[in-house]
């Protein structure tokens, strides 16, 4: 709607002839734009080219990159399996020679004996109670 309400724009009327040599002109331009732009399309390809390879090439090398952390990173879990494996089995040796019976059994053979009763040490009185 708008564009039906803008003037119309009048332009001159040129002679035949004045048409005829512009156009001439013209056709003799384009021809010698043509010839340099196929060097310059060539051009454009190359670097067209250029720039996809060096895209792929960027793009492969991100690739290897990440392939190579996520066999550092499997690496790394697999030595921190080994190593909760150490101390879960580490744990359970302690825990075997803190065990009431191996603790009895180890105060035996230092001659310990069990007492029969049981004797508290007080600081302030300087005696033991029972």
């Amino acid at each position: 709607m708008a564009i039906l309400a803008l003037p119309p724009l009048i332009r001159p009327r040129l002679r035949p002839v004045r048409a005829f040599e512009k156009a001439n002109k013209n056709a003799n331009e384009v021809e010698a734009s043509l010839s340099s732009q196929k060097i310059d399309t060539r051009k454009f390809l190359l670097l067209m080219a250029s720039a996809v390879t060096l895209n792929l090439l960027v793009i492969a090398g991100i690739n290897i990159l990440m392939t190579q952390d996520a066999f550092t990173l499997q690496e790394l879990k697999s030595q921190r399996n080994t190593a909760l494996d150490k101390k879960d089995a580490i744990l359970n040796l302690v825990n075997e020679k803190n065990s009431p019976v191996n603790l009895s059994k180890a105060a035996i053979k230092l001659g310990m004996k069990p007492a029969n009763k049981i004797g508290y040490l007080t600081y302030s009185e300087k005696a033991v109670t029972q």
